[in-house]
């Protein structure tokens, strides 16, 4: 149980480590609080964060998913999360919003086509 609780907390640290450091480049580097985007990059933000932080420790807590389908969806999840922060970091200040949400919308769309059938999957 004691090495359960070490993964718990470690994996947790990390993840929310990370989304400090996102959270430290929005707010003092970029300053998006004064933009127009700040709550549709937020949004998405916390959406990555808490998939990453489920998928993190979901498998710890819950019922595992199988290894073929959970290192794939982690990945996975990792990609979606990496690849959002660097669009909400490139384009938060060029894109109007209109396209900067369907710029969003449409990797998570992508993100749910890829992950979806693996989670289901991996918990049968």
């Amino acid at each position: 149980m004691q090495k359960k609780a070490l993964t718990i907390g470690l994996s947790a640290f990390a993840t929310i480590f990370y989304f400090v450091i996102i959270l430290y480049i929005f707010f003092a580097i970029l300053h998006i609080d004064a933009l127009k985007n700040f709550e549709t990059a937020l949004a998405f933000e916390l959406i990555g964060f808490i998939l990453l932080l489920y998928f993190i420790l979901g498998n710890i807590i819950l019922k595992p998913i199988k290894t073929g389908f959970y290192i794939p969806l982690l990945i996975t999840t990792v990609a979606y999360t990496v690849l959002l922060d660097g669009l909400n970091i490139a384009f938060i200040v060029t894109m109007p919003n209109a396209y900067f949400v369907l710029v969003h919308l449409i990797l998570l769309f992508i993100y749910c086509i890829i992950s979806i059938p693996m989670y289901i999957m991996g918990r049968r």
